[in-house]
């Protein structure tokens, strides 16, 4: 194996140790990721493209904070959703729901740390298999996964589904308890502060 494989195998094994999410299976069968306890009275629906820089961006820099503060606190509980705006993040979205579901959320990381590596490059699908099976995904299996019109027409229709009941156009969009509050584009850490403190001093008055 080549020291750049080696180097992915060591990213992966060390986002699956330190990563606290957990899979919840939606309505489609597939998991969804998912960081934060049930019983937290904020529920934040993030809807994400793989190949967006603006969700990379809240992915690896907002969210980290965000967990801090309101996640690992009870506060909030994040539930992400594949909202892909073009061919590659429809394939790399398929694939994530492959995954086996340990490595689900490392594999995203992965994807949004490599975004210009992958996003841009001539055979973006030789890639993103190379990421899925260093993430433990048999290649056979990952090969399959990528064109499977089952997998693509699910992730398409929950996407329809998220523009119909929330109005959603854009990635990232974060959409509060079924629609109260909902944040679009690229937002830092005091924007969402604002908004969930706000709703918690709401929660707190009921």
């Amino acid at each position: 194996m080549s020291r750049f494989l080696l180097l992915f195998a060591a990213i992966f094994a060390l986002i699956a140790c330190v990563t606290p999410a957990s899979a919840q299976t939606a309505g489609n069968g597939f998991s969804d990721r998912v960081l934060g306890d049930e019983r937290s009275p904020i529920v934040i629906d993030e809807y994400i493209s793989l190949t967006c820089p603006h969700c990379a961006d809240f992915y690896l820099n907002t969210l980290p904070e965000l967990e801090k503060r309101y996640v690992k606190t009870g506060k909030v509980r994040i539930i992400m959703h594949d909202y892909p705006l073009d061919g590659a993040s429809l394939k790399a979205a398929a694939l994530g729901r492959c995954m086996p579901a340990e490595m689900l959320y490392p594999f995203i990381r992965v994807l949004y740390e490599n975004q210009a590596k992958w996003a841009t490059a001539a055979n973006p699908d030789k890639v993103l298999i190379q990421y899925a099976s260093l993430g433990g995904l048999d290649t056979d299996r990952a090969q399959a996964c990528i064109n499977d019109p089952n997998i693509q027409g699910a992730i398409i229709a929950d996407r329809s589904a998220a523009a119909d009941q929330y109005g959603v156009q854009s990635t990232p969009t974060f959409v509060f308890n079924k629609g109260v509050e909902k944040m679009e584009g690229s937002a830092g850490i005091e924007s969402f502060a604002a908004t969930i403190d706000r709703m918690m001093a709401q929660v707190h008055k009921k």
